[in-house]
């Protein structure tokens, strides 16, 4: 307005008339349809491939190159955070309000795979697994990995033509990044912001709403001021920040990437107003957990420790019953194809029951009881035999050279279809006295014949592991009410397939060894460690198993085609016994890691409770047969599938089991607070957790600061919507690994220069230190380490000396590491390619 008084002077009123004109962002013009009218959109993420990043964008945005670099559908997309999914396989979050941006068909290069989408992108390993997961979702690198990645987006005025906005109207703009946090049990989902508290600490904590546009009084989020924390929040910044009650909250801010426009010179630039910047998503600033645990006493500290224990053994817990569902058809084709003898007909089965009650001799009283109670009697002396044959070393050796049995010839092999005619066997039978009744009633019974028997003793052993595996009471034999196996007995016969399915594993590590070796390396494969266990337990044997068909398949690409020649693969059901051991495992694997979250106390209730099942299999492995024992079977329970199916939480889920090693793993807290809690608290608040990780999801958000048209006008703070969410890889992500070279030092002109050193003033030294009173004298043995007193000591060496050094010890260390179970999958990491020395 304009005064009235002499002078006239223009005023701009205090409070300004905010512009009637609505601002949105959208993609940057060089990727979108100029023809076409923009629509408010997510900026876009561009990742590059070298540190020349910058020209690469700006060629491209100038149209000197057609299109981006393109993205890998392996190697840009990957499944969500482990901790991301439940235990079940299930996203934790709301895929349809987190999904992926659908990439174009000049986004993405041309794959396949086993389980992609329609847009070619991954979606799980295998096609089974398709229903199961959520889906992938966009993976960024770091500049570790020669990965580089920028946001860009333009800003238009929602009006006829979509105008660009005057690019002298940009005051400043940045992009900030969020992580998200799935929601709990009456928590929602949320996503929290980035608070510095200095250069190299911060936190984050739910400051804003998922929405940035729209504050709480109606106006946009001003990222160089927000507003005011809610009491809860409050306090969490007040101890962040150290500041006393009393104390004022500085202003609070978001940490914000800078943005730039996009150059007027840089193709049609000048016809729009584009942003751009570099996107960091990697920092070195370490998160101060949000969360403290740690009480100012030990009993305080071992309370919390044991409320979080109980809490998440709660909502572990929840999902047994699921867990054992998905795991049962996966443990029933395992028992079939492994260990169980073909299910008779049960016709068959009961006409030779009643044929032989019909023909009991006069006198022995109730028949049925006592034929029942025979058959319960050949059975554990079938299943006797099985394990016999099964822990037998001749069965390791015939696994290895490939002749593995299946479940039908094994109870074959075994003789267990022959066990009417095991001596003794209708001895002691109830109500049947000694002598002649004793004599006339064994003659009845044998007169049957072995196949007879056989088919009763596979019918009953199928009846009793429908039972089991159902999880219900074990039935009675037809004939009566006798029953002499129990469920550790049947627990026993899923040990014995296990024992199987390491067997059907030997047999693809075998082949693997011969393709890599030319020799099984039967020795290292059926080697014993100092507990009685094998040192290739059944994970180690899945790793070779895997890589070995995963190399085979990959035959088709010449680039992945593994540097030995076809490897024939064994029958089919022994793949298929060992897919469904590798199904059962990954069901179990976010069991275990969920029971791992829940702290020590769990981990180690879960030993305890390992130690209490190994006891009650091993009594019920001495009671098929004196003599026989659990060790025999050289397995270790404290791996999957083992643990999943037979300790925690087992297929025969008991809700009491489960509330009592909750109870019990909490208390171990209470009652021991200095060595079991204390620990626990301080390894946890010492562990250094970096601003970004590759356990979280992440979405940038871009805002603009934007002039009014005239001084009437105020600023306006524009924000892009969310961006696709995207994890961040690993630093020794293997999919984003570049090549390195290391050059080793040329002997003949290292020996040379030697003498050349001095007149060249060169220093090519590293100094190593070691501290006074130490005792530890560089480049000596440490013979001793005492503390004493004196000077320290400074020695340079050679830094092609510290490579040589460096390449020999790794050289040995390697070939330690890989005789290891647990470090053989080292071997498809190395590489040796001769390669003739250049001339002069």
């Amino acid at each position: 307005m304009v005064s009235r008084a002499a002078g006239r002077r223009l005023l701009v009123p205090a409070n300004r008339a905010p512009s009637r004109e609505r601002l949105l962002a959208t993609e940057p013009f060089f990727l979108r349809d100029l023809a076409q009218v923009p629509i408010e959109a997510a900026p876009r993420l561009l990742s590059f491939e070298s540190d020349s990043f910058m020209d690469d964008f700006l060629a491209t945005a100038a149209g000197k190159r057609p299109t981006l670099p393109r993205l890998l559908p392996w190697r840009d997309w990957s499944e969500p955070p482990a901790g991301l999914v439940d235990a079940h396989g299930q996203a934790r979050y709301a895929t349809a309000s987190l999904a992926r941006r659908v990439p174009g068909s000049t986004d993405i290069e041309a794959s396949s795979g086993p389980a992609m989408d329609a847009d070619g992108i991954p979606h799980g390993l295998v096609a089974a697994e398709k229903a199961a997961t959520p889906p992938w979702l966009r993976k960024l690198y770091l500049p570790l990995h020669e990965r580089f990645n920028l946001i860009s987006f333009d800003v238009v005025c929602a009006a006829a033509g979509w105008p660009r906005v005057d690019r002298k109207r940009i005051k400043g703009s940045g992009a900030v990044i969020r992580r998200f946090i799935p929601g709990t049990a009456g928590t929602p989902e949320r996503w929290e912001d980035w608070i510095a508290v200095d250069e190299r600490h911060g936190a984050w904590l739910p400051l804003l709403p998922t929405d940035l546009q729209t504050g709480a009084a109606g106006a946009a989020v001003d990222p160089a001021k927000l507003p005011a924390p809610s009491a809860t929040l409050e306090l969490r910044l007040r101890t962040l920040l150290d500041l006393g009650a009393a104390d004022p909250l500085p202003a609070l801010g978001l940490l914000s990437a800078p943005l730039s426009l996009l150059p007027p010179d840089a193709g049609k630039a000048a016809e729009h107003c584009t942003l751009y910047g570099y996107l960091p998503v990697f920092s070195a600033a370490r998160e101060i957990p949000t969360e403290q645990r740690a009480g100012d006493t030990a009993a305080a500290v071992a309370t919390a420790l044991s409320q979080h224990t109980q809490a998440r053994l709660d909502t572990l817990f929840q999902g047994a019953v699921d867990l054992r569902n998905a795991a049962l058809p996966h443990l029933r084709s395992l028992l079939d194809a492994t260990v169980l003898p073909a299910r008779p007909a049960q016709a068959a089965a009961t006409a030779i029951a009643d044929n032989l009650i019909a023909t009991a001799p006069g006198g022995l009283g109730q028949v049925g009881n006592t034929l029942a109670h025979t058959i319960d009697k050949a059975l554990l002396e079938a299943l006797a035999r099985l394990w016999q044959t099964i822990t037998a070393a001749a069965t390791d050796d015939a696994d290895i050279a490939g002749n593995v049995r299946s479940g039908t010839d094994l109870w074959a092999a075994s003789t267990a279809a022959d066990t009417a005619s095991a001596p003794g066997l209708f001895n002691n039978l109830p109500g049947v006295s000694a002598g002649a009744q004793a004599t006339a009633a064994a003659v009845w019974l044998s007169g049957a014949g072995n196949n007879a028997w056989d088919t009763l003793l596979r019918q009953r052993l199928h009846q009793l592991m429908d039972a089991w595996l159902a999880g219900t009471a074990l039935p009675p034999p037809a004939q009566g009410n006798a029953g002499l196996v129990g469920t550790d007995h049947l627990a026993v016969v899923v040990v014995m397939a296990l024992l199987r399915l390491r067997g059907c594993r030997l047999c693809l590590a075998a082949r693997l060894n011969h393709a890599l070796y030319n020799d099984t390396l039967a020795a290292d494969l059926k080697a014993v460690a100092a507990d009685g266990k094998r040192q290739m337990g059944l994970a180690a044997l899945a790793e070779l198993a895997e890589t070995l068909l995963a190399q085979e398949a990959a035959r088709g690409d010449i680039q992945a085609t593994p540097p030995w020649p076809p490897v024939t693969l064994p029958a089919q059901w022994i793949l298929d016994a060992h897919a469904h051991g590798e199904a059962i495992a990954k069901i179990y694997a976010r069991f275990d890691d969920g029971l791992a979250g829940a702290g020590n106390g769990a981990v180690d209730q879960l030993n305890a409770r390992i130690e209490i099942i190994e006891t009650e299999l091993g009594t019920a492995v001495a009671g098929l047969r004196t003599g026989l024992s659990l060790g025999a079977a050289q397995l270790s329970l404290n791996e999957q599938p083992p643990c999943g199916l037979l300790v925690l939480p087992g297929i025969r889920v008991a809700g009491t089991v489960l509330a009592a090693f909750r109870t019990a793993a909490a208390a171990r807290y209470t009652a021991e607070p200095e060595r079991v809690a204390l620990p626990e608290a301080r390894s946890s608040d010492a562990l250094p957790r970096l601003r970004f990780d590759a356990e979280h999801l992440y979405a940038a958000w871009a805002w603009v600061r934007v002039a009014g048209h005239t001084p009437c006008e105020p600023e306006r703070i524009v924000w892009t919507r969310r961006s696709e969410p995207f994890s961040i890889a690993d630093p020794t992500d293997l999919l984003g690994a570049r090549p390195a070279s290391i050059q080793m030092p040329d002997i003949p002109k290292l020996l040379r220069d030697i003498p050349r050193i001095a007149r060249a003033r060169a220093k090519p030294f590293a100094g190593m230190a070691a501290p006074p009173g130490s005792g530890v004298i560089t480049g000596a043995d440490m013979a001793d380490t005492r503390r004493d007193f004196g000077i320290g000591m400074i020695c340079n060496f050679g830094i092609p000396v510290l490579t040589i050094c460096a390449l020999i010890l790794f050289k040995i260390i390697f070939t330690v590491l890989i005789t290891l179970p647990s470090f053989s999958w080292m071997l498809f990491l190395k590489f040796c390619l001769p390669f003739p020395k250049r001339g002069p």
